[in-house]
């Protein structure tokens, strides 16, 4: 029996099989859903995908004559870059070496031109700026705090959502209440730290995330191309009965 077809290639359903069941028997086996529910079900589903998008990879690598290192480093993907990339793709390159490999070859000539670099820290002043806090009278139940002063206030001494409000508003606006209490909002304190100190780091975090972007787009076309078999359709797919989100 067959559970997808990608570029006229079969994946068939004892391979998906034993590729559920080797996560089941892996050290995380415990913490995945029963076989038989709707869950377990839609995991199934999940493995398909991630066995599309790796067909997908090797047939692209070897159309680029692109092979694993033996000694490349891994590569890095953090909580932010699992995102971008979703969940199918992210799996693969965290996974796979030659993903990794093709990501690096197809990925080699993205680039961001410096006037985005530029843009990014003048559109967010705030990051760059050492311990970002904000000048701010308070009143508390229409009572004053310190006294009608000034005082300062870093964002982790707010709760949500006053926070948000504080460090958001235009100065001189009054925010709130919140749960009673009142701010005047005054300027931003904290020196700034110049473009040239964090340039490299703002373009290297840009780059990173175009190259993620490109992959990830040029995955989805690609691994969209596959022909799906009932009960092996994407899991984020409407159609089928076990999809559980709903608006």
């Amino acid at each position: 029996m067959i559970a997808a077809i990608v570029a006229g290639a079969p994946i068939t359903v004892d391979e998906v099989e034993r590729r559920v069941a080797a996560l089941r028997d892996g050290r995380r086996g415990d913490l995945l859903p029963a076989d038989g529910t709707t869950e377990g079900r839609q995991l199934r589903r999940w493995v398909t995908q991630v066995m599309v998008a790796e067909r997908v990879v090797a047939d692209e690598a070897a159309r680029r004559g692109v092979v694993a290192p033996p000694d490349a480093p891994p590569l890095p993907l953090d909580a932010v870059a699992r995102l971008e990339l979703g969940s199918v793709v992210a799996a693969v390159l965290s996974a796979d070496p030659l993903a990794q490999a093709l990501y690096r070859d197809m990925t080699a000539d993205v680039t961001v031109p410096e006037p985005d670099v530029l843009r990014y820290y003048a559109e967010n002043r705030d990051r760059y700026r050492t311990r970002t806090a904000r000048l701010v009278t308070h009143r508390r139940d229409g009572r004053p705090v310190n006294g009608g002063r000034w005082y300062a206030v870093s964002p982790g001494e707010l709760p949500e959502p006053a926070v948000q409000a504080v460090f958001s508003a235009p100065e001189g606006s009054h925010v709130g209440p919140f749960d009673g209490h009142t701010f005047t909002v005054g300027p931003l304190q904290g020196q700034e730290i110049s473009f040239e100190k964090v340039a490299q780091a703002i373009r290297a975090s840009l780059l990173a995330a175009r190259r993620r972007r490109h992959f990830a787009l040029w995955a989805d076309v690609h691994c969209a191309r596959a022909q799906l078999m009932p009960g092996f359709e994407h899991p984020g797919d409407i159609g089928h009965p076990d999809h559980t989100h709903r608006h």
